[in-house]
């Protein structure tokens, strides 16, 4: 987050020295491009990065209307909204910004380099394309980042390698997908390697790329816990990214599980020590979840007769597999209440299915069980489709 405050302010020195103050009081007062700017600068020095993104947008669209699109200051405000809207993870939003700021590329050469606004551009595209064009646009992007590789300064290039990486990964483009992941790390290092978080990312691009082969998935699996021991507990309640990572260690459990036959199984299907998954320690645990020591053992048993999950099947996803995590609370009586997905792979329709058989689901309680017990009880889905 320092490196990204620090180019935003870069890019307000620039603008702030570049644009005259003739040239501002002339513009109408309501289309003032500066009255949005100077909102954004101060955004931004306060940390406020999301309201940021809101002025930078508007300062960009008054100054085409002020300006025109032959002010230099006009191609930077462009950039400046398409970057400042990426950050915040609203890339999508960015689009237009983007695509202006490609074609005033030229007009806006001592502000920013045409190579980094295509690139925003491209990772715009990836996140609002649909499904049927997801893997074109992860390629798209994988062309754009490397003309920026080693030179971009924000992590935001980490953040769209890891996505197109796991893109690819899942649409069967496992090996590309392994090659961005590597890349991922690479430029993490090159520019925040303390960044826990987005190391955890790394980490489980990497597992994904793996998935394609089932002698790999053991280490998948191995990456995958790693990237939770990197991210940590929940930062706050229903963290969405603890969901996610835990939703794609239950994928790869999963898959470990329908693609090594049955311990029954005899002949070339045997269970061999190379398909173990690694053991999680107790001191991993520790890492990952709050355990209340009143809780540890109490077995909850769910009634039979409730509604069971029957997901709608998924297109585009290679894997054919899917996890789910929730956290609910029940009741005195066994009742779930307020279940919410915490994370889900590889579609919200998953979520959709899980929650509406799980809302109908009742569990018998163990005696006297505390009501700390009946808080945040998690439910895990694995989804095989044969």
């Amino acid at each position: 987050m320092v490196l990204q405050i620090q180019r935003l302010l870069l890019g307000a020195t620039f603008l702030t020295f570049s644009v005259g103050t003739a040239l501002a009081d002339t513009a109408p007062a309501t289309v003032d491009p500066m009255v949005a700017y100077r909102a954004y600068d101060q955004a931004v020095a306060e940390g406020k990065l999301a309201e940021a993104a809101v002025h930078a947008q508007t300062a960009w669209k008054n100054a085409e209307a002020a300006w025109g699109p032959k002010n230099a200051n006009t191609a930077g405000l462009a950039f400046n909204a398409a970057w400042s809207l990426a950050l915040v993870g609203k890339a999508p939003q960015g689009m237009d910004a983007a695509k202006r700021a490609v074609e005033l590329a030229d007009v806006g050469a001592k502000a920013y380099k045409a190579s980094e606004a295509q690139f925003l551009l491209a990772f715009a595209e990836l996140q609002a394309a649909p499904v049927g064009q997801k893997r074109q646009k992860a390629e798209a992007l994988d062309s754009a980042a490397q003309a920026i590789e080693g030179s971009w300064g924000d992590t935001l290039i980490v953040d769209s390698l890891v996505e197109a990486s796991i893109t690819l990964s899942t649409m069967g483009r496992s090996k590309r997908g392994a090659e961005l992941a590597a890349r991922s790390a690479t430029e993490l290092d090159r520019l925040l390697p303390n960044d826990q978080s987005r190391r955890a990312l790394t980490l489980l691009a990497r597992a994904v790329s793996k998935l394609a082969d089932i002698d790999k998935v053991p280490s998948a699996y191995s990456d995958a816990v790693d990237a939770r021991l990197a991210y940590g507990k929940m930062r706050r309640p229903d963290d969405a990214m603890w969901g996610m990572l835990s939703a794609w260690e239950l994928v790869i459990r999963g898959l470990h599980e329908a693609g090594r036959g049955s311990r029954s199984t005899i002949g070339t299907n045997i269970m061999r020590d190379r398909y173990k998954l690694r053991e999680i320690t107790p001191e991993e645990y520790a890492q990952l979840e709050v355990f209340l020591p009143e809780c540890r053992d109490l077995k909850f048993k769910r009634r039979k007769g409730a509604e069971e999950i029957e997901p709608n099947p998924i297109g585009g996803f290679s894997i054919n597999l899917g996890g789910v995590h929730i956290k609910t609370d029940l009741s005195p009586a066994g009742d779930v209440l307020n279940p919410r997905v915490i994370g889900v792979v590889p579609d919200a329709r998953y979520s959709e299915a899980s929650l509406k058989a799980i809302s109908t689901w009742k569990y018998d309680l163990p005696p006297n069980a505390p009501a700390t017990c009946l808080k945040d009880f998690d439910i895990r889905v694995i989804f095989t489709m044969y």
